[in-house]
């Protein structure tokens, strides 16, 4: 008798192949436009400070310096983030300019591939059909949706993270050498994007999964040390970049100190010295933190991942699971790491979000019984109205004015599709994945189209450099004092001097434009120096919103004032 066990293992059941067909027609496809249209829209936003733009700046200041060596801020070392997302911003800005767009492309473009090789993942261990679905998880979440507008280094880890978890896999099966090859290079730019903790997914997915199927011999194989060889080897471009900058010049002051090693900060302080917290970054760690920021970060799909994870990790207990665990040990591994960390961001979690779709999306279309299917549409279901209740009412606290035209449009057709599916009741799976996936999206859509766009005008850094282009103030005699404001440099496209008390004092001969805080302001009177307040902007950090400020009744509770000041060269010193 003909053995078809592979075929079992990876086709799913008849059943589930009949609910998919109806989805599979049109569905990815209109998911994938839909984000696409969501994820352009979102290109073209202003920066968010401080962290998107810090990272815009420092490679406008490369690619205007023409230095691929230095990594430098407002003409300073800088020693935080290794050196490739500044090398291919950069590279970009060659291409389209130092702008919105320019930053954002080349991450937005590693993103869309790490969503390619999601669903390769997918296709190759199981098949298409959970490839697809896997891909549209991914696209839909909430925080990837986010992270595609503030564009930070995470959407660099995720694409090569999935890459490189794909070519090791591969590479596990067939044993071929480009396989070897392309998992060592994605291995590499990982490491010169965050750091070497960035390999612990893949790391933790080989490893558990050899520890796991019994594999003892196969730890100890030295293709392993030709595997962590190759891909230091990789890194040699950020290694070498490192020790020219920092420890060729140990005179160099970093972090109230000198004689600081770029190499060292490198292999360990940069993320090691996080985690544990002895590094000169710092924080304060939550064990559960994780847990419940994947509430809304995975969301409209958080419920089913805790629900699918379970389930995958009973089945290997049981060990009734005969497919791949590659890309459930991969999340874990991490997953359990951050936890544990003393250093905690939600974005974190954007690096390993393909393999926690990729194990949603197996559990989802393979091993999900029609009571679970139904008990998970009314879930869905709740949220997609959720969703709705909620955009309408941020829109009515915020602006209280209906959403612009085409947002108009994209909400209709939204609700329009999600209600076809409901009333023609379309298959269990469609119902589960197709309105929701929808409804996110949409979300997405009015905050790169609505509600963006008016919360920047609250972004007093980004505000004061349109408004010296606009009045054609003289930008030279620019200086801050007392603020962070990065984009105000990154919408000059220049680096602007940062002023301290005694700095301000020794104003004399010329007058200056200083854009400062009101703390700044009572600094300046004490100086006794004349000025006059040119322009008075409203503040507000825009990446840490609340319900005070996002109400427009209480809205000015929550603002701040800054202030860009004409300073005269009169001095009543003299």
């Amino acid at each position: 008798m003909k053995n078809t066990s592979k075929k079992v293992l990876f086709a799913p059941t008849k059943a589930i192949n009949m609910q998919y067909t109806l989805f599979s027609k049109n569905g990815f496809s209109i998911v994938l436009i839909f984000a696409l249209l969501v994820y352009t829209v979102g290109a073209f936003l202003y920066l968010m400070e401080p962290d998107a733009t810090c990272y815009a700046l420092v490679s406008m200041e490369m690619y205007q310096n023409l230095d691929f060596i230095n990594i430098q801020l407002r003409g300073e070392d800088w020693l935080d983030k290794p050196h490739f997302q500044f090398w291919v911003t950069a590279i970009s800005y060659f291409i389209f300019g130092v702008n919105d767009f320019g930053y954002r492309f080349p991450s937005l473009l590693i993103f869309l591939m790490g969503v390619y090789y999601t669903y390769l993942f997918g296709k190759k261990f199981y098949n298409a059909q959970v490839g697809q679905v896997s891909a549209i998880l991914l696209m839909t979440a909430l925080h990837i949706i986010i992270s595609t507008s503030d564009v930070r280094a995470e959407l660099i880890l995720l694409g090569f993270t999935i890459f490189s978890l794909y070519y090791v896999a591969s590479f596990l099966e067939d044993k071929r050498i480009d396989n070897f090859i392309l998992a060592c290079l994605g291995m590499g730019i990982l490491m010169m994007t965050k750091g070497v903790f960035t390999v612990i997914p893949i790391a933790g997915a080989v490893g558990l999964q050899l520890i796991f199927s019994g594999k003892w011999k196969a730890i100890f194989q030295l293709q392993w040390l030709w595997m962590i060889l190759l891909s230091f080897l990789f890194t040699l471009p950020t290694v070498l970049a490192y020790y020219l900058q920092f420890d060729m010049h140990p005179e160099k002051e970093v972090f109230g100190r000198t004689g600081v090693s770029g190499v060292w900060f490198f292999f360990w302080d940069s993320q090691w010295g996080r985690f544990a917290n002895s590094g000169p970054i710092q924080g304060q760690g939550e064990l559960a933190f994780f847990l419940h920021t994947m509430l809304w970060a995975f969301a409209p799909w958080a419920f089913l991942a805790y629900y699918a994870l379970f389930q995958k990790i009973r089945q290997i207990i049981q060990k009734k699971d005969t497919t791949e665990n590659y890309t459930l040990y991969s999340f874990l591994s991490m997953f359990l790491i951050f936890s544990v960390s003393k250093f905690q961001l939600p974005h974190y979690l954007n690096p390993i979000f393909p393999m926690l779709a990729i194990a949603v999306a197996h559990q989802l279309v393979q091993s999900f019984s029609s009571k679970t299917y139904k008990v998970f549409q009314w879930i869905q279901g709740v949220q997609v109205f959720i969703l709705i209740l909620t955009l309408g009412l941020m829109q009515y606290f915020f602006k209280a004015t209906w959403f612009h035209w085409d947002t108009s449009v994209v909400l209709l057709l939204s609700l329009g599709a999600i209600l076809y599916i409901y009333l023609k009741e379309l298959s269990l799976l469609t119902r589960v994945i197709f309105p929701s996936a929808l409804m996110i999206l949409m979300v997405g859509y009015y905050l790169n189209r609505d509600f963006y766009p008016d919360l920047f005008a609250y972004q007093s850094e980004t505000q004061v450099a349109f408004y010296i282009q606009k009045n054609k103030l003289e930008e030279s005699k620019l200086a801050t004092h007392q603020v962070v404001s990065r984009s105000t440099d990154f919408y000059l496209k220049r680096t602007n001097q940062d002023w301290n008390a005694e700095e301000l004092q020794k104003i004399r001969q010329e007058d200056w434009l200083v854009f400062t805080d009101s703390n700044g302001l009572e600094t300046l009177k004490k100086t006794g120096k004349e000025f006059q307040i040119l322009h008075t902007f409203v503040d507000f950090h825009i990446t840490t919103l609340n319900p005070e400020f996002i109400n427009q009744k209480t809205r000015e509770k929550a603002l701040n004032n800054t202030y860009l000041l004409r300073v005269l060269h009169q001095d009543i010193e003299k």
